[in-house]
């Protein structure tokens, strides 16, 4: 098959923002090697296309004309608007350019994002099917972010929404999406496909291990640091386990949103663990190739979010071997049984949290390597061996049903 997929972000580009274009990068580098035909249209800050892994990449600049005579708008639009406005541009030149590649390529499907709308005006798109693959519920995923809900959010809103309830077919890698989109869309039948992922094997670069964590025994945050993501729950439980435990370093990796005061996340914990300040080390967002030697050196790893979407983090980690301490009530039950492949805990409650903490790091040898085996076990299922032939039948049974 040749398969076109349409995102706001890929592994290509210097900017991207990690989940979705992990994903994407895991998972059309396997469509490939499986022998179809993949290209990736993404939003970019350069028009030159390259090649991944054997992935076409087509890169688009949100601009709408070449001579960029109606971009001259842009001073104009309101601030709060700005973002949706280069969405809605962006959104169109992913359209126009994949038009004009299917041309001379003749795509057999087409999958978009749900994010940033990117598929909005594949709404008309007959020729071929579009699959739209939801990675959130934006309002319900803003609000627990602590986004203020202001007129450009809001227009983002409703430019997903349009994206979303015009696209025939719609899938989510977890039952939490598809029923917060079923709910909140009123969208019937969405259906779900568990995302293919396999630990990447880069080239490991261990300077930053060796240089700020080499001889500690830590605890381990990575991802984005927002409240969704429940990093400010993580700072209130902290004192009660670093007080306990004072050979625990508690390490964060990658960038960060606003706590619930308003200020940086980095300045809450900080506020928080002031009397800790020793043993908190942060450090910017990391490629792989320098992220997994530190990942394979923590004791353990925490992800208290308060809604997620089977995020790499946790796959990744699980896949490396380790102990992870993760949230009821959304995808974490998916992949992680309680006390057998980790440790789950009520979310947004700082004390279960802690008691969590605290299980995971005084496991006894035999329980570690018993918890770490089965953590393994648990992610190998979605293997793209075995979670790829799902996806390509999904996109096989919309082609005859066309």
């Amino acid at each position: 098959m040749r398969i076109a997929f349409v995102t706001p972000e890929y592994v290509t580009e210097p900017t991207y923002s990690g989940g979705l274009a992990n994903y994407l990068g895991r998972v059309t580098v396997a469509l490939v090697q499986a022998g179809h035909h993949v290209s990736v249209f993404t939003r970019s800050q350069t028009t030159e296309h390259t090649d991944f892994q054997g992935v076409k990449v087509y890169r688009v600049i949100p601009l709408w004309d070449r001579r960029m005579i109606l971009d001259h708008i842009d001073p104009l639009i309101p601030r709060a608007l700005y973002n949706p406005y280069q969405d809605l541009k962006a959104a169109w030149c992913l359209w126009k350019k994949w038009q004009q590649i299917h041309k001379e390529e003749a795509f057999d499907i087409v999958q978009v994002a749900n994010v940033m709308a990117v598929g909005l005006f594949f709404r008309q798109v007959t020729q071929v099917p579009v699959v739209t693959r939801l990675s959130s519920y934006r309002p319900f995923w803003d609000r627990a972010a602590g986004i203020r809900e202001n007129m450009g959010v809001k227009a983002r809103w409703h430019m997903e929404r349009l994206a979303i309830t015009g696209c025939k077919n719609l899938y989510a890698p977890t039952y939490f999406v598809a029923k917060q989109v079923e709910n909140g869309y009123s969208t019937p039948n969405v259906d779900v496909i568990e995302t293919p992922f396999f630990p990447e094997q880069p080239t490991f670069d261990p300077s930053i291990f060796n240089e700020q964590l080499a001889g500690k025994s830590y605890a381990l945050y990575f991802g984005r640091m927002t409240q969704m993501k429940g990093v400010h729950i993580l700072a209130q439980a902290l004192p009660k386990v670093l007080l306990k435990y004072p050979d625990m370093y508690m390490v964060f990796v990658g960038g960060e949103g606003f706590s619930p005061e308003g200020t940086t996340m980095r300045e809450y914990i900080i506020e928080q663990l002031k009397a800790f300040e020793n043993r908190v080390i942060f450090i910017e967002s990391i490629r792989h190739d320098k992220l997994y030697p530190i990942v394979k050196g923590a004791k353990i790893v925490v992800l208290p979010s308060l809604i997620d979407n089977l995020p790499n983090t946790c796959l990744e980690s699980m896949g490396l071997g380790k102990v992870v301490v993760a949230t009821t009530g959304s995808c974490f039950e998916q992949v992680i049984e309680h006390d057998t492949s980790g440790i789950l805990v009520e979310p947004s409650n700082p004390e279960r949290l802690a008691d969590g903490i605290a299980a995971a790091w005084t496991l006894d040898d035999n329980q570690r390597s018993n918890m770490q085996r089965r953590a393994v076990e648990s992610v190998t299922r979605l293997h793209p061996d075995k979670a790829i032939p799902k996806l390509i039948s999904y996109y096989q049974e919309l082609l005859k049903t066309r």
